[in-house]
C-alpha cells in the first residue's frame, strides 16, 4: 500500500520517473560545490582530517564532535556521500530554512525537500515552488514524507512517523534506508530526547550519525545503548585549542549596564546582547531606542509575526560597525551570524557556548570579548532556566581561564550536562517522552491517527508545559481577510505569532476566535519594532489594546 501511495503522488505531481526519488553521485556534487567556493575565495579546498575521518565512518554511523565554524556539516555530508536518500533533521525551523537554502545550491533545487510546520509556506514563496502548476501540492506532499533525494526537516516531523500521524508508513518507509542526520542533538529538551530514543529503539535507521559542537559524553552513553555505534569523530586537537572569547563576569543586568553595551558600539564594534527572556529584551531595547536613541539597533525574538522574524533574520546577518543587536535565547539555534562582542545574561554554561558560538564564529581573529551580567538571570530563575543549574555555571565560569579554549568549553558543558542528567526534572521529563512513544505504537499496531500535523504535535511531541499557540494580532486581521479573498489563504502565516497556551487563561479577554480566518485574535499591542507585548509589560508602558474593533464573523 506504501509503494502505491508514492506512486499516486508520482503520478499526480507530474513525476515521470521513480529516479528522481533517488541521490545521483551526491558525493560528486559536494566535492565540485566546495572547490567552487573555495576557488571563488582564490584559495583551494582542502578536506579537514576530521572530515575526511567522518568520510571513512562506515555506513552504519557514528558520533561527531566539533566546534562551530570548523566544518561539521561538510564532514556530516561526505559521510552521506552517494547514499540514495538523505534525510538532515535539526532543531528548529529557521535552522532548517538556513540549511535547506544551503543544500539546495549543493545538489539542485530539484533534489531538496524541506518539512516542518511552514514548510508548505517557504516552498510555495520559493521561487522553484512558483514555477509550479496545479500539481505543486503533490511536490509539496513528496517533501513532507522524505521522498525528496535529500530532506531538511525538524526533528518533531521525523517522529511523527513513528507517532502515528497521517502518511507514518511513507515517512517510516522511506526513512528507513536513509542516511539519517541528527545534527544539533545537544539542543532538545529532555522530553523530546525521551520520544527520539523509544523511535530509536523500535526501529533505527540502516545509517544514521549524530552530530553537536558540543556532544555531552553523558548523552552519548544514554544513546549508545540503542544506536550502538562504535565510532567517535572529533575534530583534530588544533581546532579545540583556539581561543575565540575573552570572557568577563561582572555583576548588574543588561538593563542597568547599557552604558557598556553602547561603549563598545561606539569602538565600531557589532555587539550582539542576549537577554534570557522576552520581556527583558524588550526593556533593553526600548530604553536604548529611546533613552539613547542608537541608531543601529535591531531586536529579535519569538514574537514577532513569522513576517517580521524573517525580515529581521536578513537584517542582522551582515552587521555594520557599530550595530547593537538585542536578540532571546532563539539566537542560540537559529541564527548563522558572528558579531564582535557577545553581552549576555548568565545562562547554563551549554547555552552560554551557543551564545558565543555567534561571536568570532570561524576563530580566525583575537579573542572577542564576551561580558555575561550575573545579575540579569534572577528574573528568569524557575521560569527559564532551573537555578542549581544556574549555580553551577557561574562557579564554573569563575574558575575557568579568562581566554579559554573550546576545549574548555567543552569540559564546562560536559559538567553541567551530567547535572541536567541527574536532576529529576530531566529524568521525568525524558521517561515520560518514552512512554508516550511506547504507548501509541503498542495501542495502535497499524492503525494511524487522523489529526492533523499540527494537532499531533501539540497532543503529542510537545509538552504540556512548553506548548505554544498561533495567533494573529488585530491590527493585521484586514490584511489576513483581503489574502483570503485574493485566493492566498497560504500567506496567513505571515502574521501569526506564537504565544504561551498559558496566555489564554491569564488573559482570556483579550483572545478571541475569528471564524473567518479560522485562527484566534489577540487585542493584545503589537508593535513593529518590540513585537508582541504580554499583557503587564503593555500596562507598565500605558500601551493600549491592538487598536480597531474585534468583529466576530
Amino acid at each position: 500500500m506504501t509503494t502505491l501511495h508514492l506512486a499516486d503522488w508520482l503520478a499526480s505531481g507530474g513525476v515521470a520517473s521513480v529516479e528522481g526519488l533517488y541521490l545521483k553521485a551526491g558525493g560528486a556534487k559536494l566535492e565540485r560545490f566546495l572547490n567552487h567556493r573555495s576557488e571563488s575565495e582564490g584559495k583551494a579546498f582542502v578536506w579537514r582530517a576530521f572530515q575526511v575521518a567522518a568520510g571513512r565512518a562506515g555506513a552504519s554511523g557514528f558520533w561527531l564532535r566539533a566546534p562551530t565554524g570548523t566544518g561539521k556539516t561538510e564532514a556530516l555530508l561526505r559521510w552521506a556521500g552517494d547514499a540514495n536518500r538523505v534525510i538532515y533533521l535539526l532543531p528548529t525551523q529557521a535552522t532548517v530554512n538556513a540549511m535547506w537554502r544551503r543544500l539546495r545550491h549543493i545538489y539542485g533545487d530539484d533534489a531538496v525537500g524541506l518539512a516542518h510546520g511552514r514548510a508548505s509556506y517557504m516552498l510555495r514563496k520559493s521561487a522553484f515552488e512558483e514555477t509550479l502548476d496545479d500539481r505543486s501540492e503533490n511536490v509539496r506532499l513528496l517533501s513532507r514524507v522524505f521522498a525528496r533525494p535529500v530532506t531538511v526537516a525538524t526533528l518533531d516531523q521525523w517522529l511523527l512517523a513513528h507517532l502515528h500521524g497521517r502518511h507514518w508508513e511513507e515517512r517510516r518507509f522511506l526513512s528507513r534506508e536513509a542516511a539519517v542526520i541528527l545534527d544539533e542533538i545537544h539542543a532538545y529538551e529532555p522530553y523530546m530526547l525521551g520520544l527520539l530514543w523509544a523511535a530509536l529503539e523500535r526501529e533505527r535507521p540502516r545509517r544514521i550519525a549524530l552530530a553537536s559542537a558540543t556532544l555531552p559524553e553523558a548523552l552519548m552513553e544514554r544513546f549508545q545503548e540503542i544506536v550502538s555505534l562504535d565510532r567517535i569523530v572529533e575534530a583534530e586537537p588544533p581546532l579545540w585549542n583556539r581561543r575565540r572569547h575573552r570572557v568577563e563576569l561582572r555583576p548588574g543586568s543588561l538593563v542597568e549596564r547599557m552604558d557598556e553595551i553602547v561603549e563598545f558600539a561606539r569602538a565600531g564594534q557589532a555587539v550582539l546582547v542576549v537577554a534570557n527572556t522576552v520581556e527583558e529584551a524588550q526593556r533593553l531595547y526600548r530604553a536604548l531606542k529611546e533613552e539613547v536613541r542608537w541608531p543601529k539597533l535591531h531586536l529579535y525574538h519569538g514574537r514577532f509575526i513569522f513576517r517580521d522574524r524573517e525580515r529581521r533574520e536578513q537584517t542582522v546577518a551582515h552587521p555594520v560597525p557599530g550595530t547593537i543587536f538585542v536578540a532571546t535565547q532563539v539566537v542560540e539555534v537559529s541564527l548563522d551570524i558572528s558579531y564582535d562582542v557577545l553581552m549576555t545574561d548568565l545562562a547554563p554554561v551549554d547555552a552560554l557556548v551557543q551564545r558565543m558560538g555567534r561571536v568570532n564564529r570561524s576563530g580566525n581573529r583575537a579573542p572577542a570579548p564576551v561580558v555575561i551580567y550575573e545579575d540579569g538571570s534572577a528574573i528568569a530563575r524557575g521560569r527559564v532556566y532551573d537555578e542549581e543549574v544556574l549555580a553551577l555555571s557561574r562557579s564554573i565560569l569563575k574558575n575557568l581561564p579568562p581566554e579559554p579554549t573550546d576545549r574548555d568549553w567543552l569540559d564546562a558543558n560536559e559538567e553541567v550536562y551530567r547535572a541536567y542528567l541527574r536532576s529529576h526534572a530531566w529524568q521525568d521529563a525524558f521517561r515520560e517522552g518514552r512512554e508516550n512513544l511506547e504507548w501509541v505504537q503498542t495501542a495502535l499496531g497499524t492503525f494511524t491517527i487522523d489529526l492533523s500535523d499540527e494537532e499531533m504535535l501539540q497532543r503529542f511531541v510537545t509538552r504540556r508545559g512548553s506548548l505554544s499557540v498561533d495567533v494573529i494580532p488585530l491590527r493585521f486581521v484586514d490584511e489576513a481577510l483581503r489574502l483570503i479573498e485574493q485566493g492566498d489563504r497560504w500567506r496567513m502565516v505571515e502574521f501569526q505569532v506564537p504565544v504561551r497556551i498559558q496566555w489564554l487563561h491569564a488573559y482570556r479577554e483579550a483572545f478571541e476566535h475569528y471564524a473567518s480566518l479560522d485562527t484566534l485574535v489577540t487585542q493584545l499591542p503589537y508593535d513593529d519594532e518590540l513585537g508582541l507585548l504580554s499583557r503587564s509589560l503593555a500596562d507598565e508602558w500605558g500601551i493600549g489594546a491592538s487598536s480597531g474593533p474585534l468583529i466576530l464573523s
